[in-house]
């Protein structure tokens, strides 16, 4: 598993381990984890109570994590050879609007392809999901732009 992605994903999303309605309105518990039927989410059979253990939340979202993963890199097998750095990029956004809506972002997937990072960053910044999250995805352009791991250390 990506070494930067757990705290990263923790720093961006928090920790809760009651359920919760995420900003738009999608039960949700541990670190982002979707619950909500109505978006295909499920609560895990093997969680019984509430709240939920931190090695709970932890254990759900490394599942989530390994899911991404697997589904990114099954459609964009390019992306194994990125660095961490990118990688956790690119799982962050599936992590937040899905795989399907990472893939929209042709033109920040194309420039990524050819070693283009300063303009995959630039393409980020030009989206619809910039406009909605802006704190969020300029951290991540900015890690895209620079490899460096300290724009995936905290969210504000």
């Amino acid at each position: 598993m990506n070494i930067h992605i757990t705290r990263h994903l923790v720093a961006e999303e928090g920790l809760r381990l009651e359920p919760y309605q995420d900003h738009l309105g999608w039960w949700t518990i541990g670190v982002g984890h979707l619950i909500d039927s109505r978006k295909g989410g499920k609560l895990p059979t093997w969680i019984r109570a509430f709240p939920i253990s931190p090695d709970a939340a932890e254990m759900l979202l490394r599942e989530d994590i390994e899911r991404l993963e697997r589904n990114l890199y099954g459609l964009e097998p390019w992306m194994v050879g990125l660095s961490s750095v990118r990688q956790a990029v690119f799982i962050s956004m599936a992590f937040q609007m899905g795989v399907s809506g990472l893939l929209k972002f042709h033109n920040v997937l194309k420039h990524a392809t050819r070693g283009e990072y300063a303009l995959a960053a630039a393409e980020m910044l030009e989206s619809s999901w910039n406009r909605q999250t802006p704190a969020r995805a300029g951290r991540l352009a900015q890690a895209m732009r620079t490899n460096s791991a300290t724009y995936l250390e905290g969210a504000e």
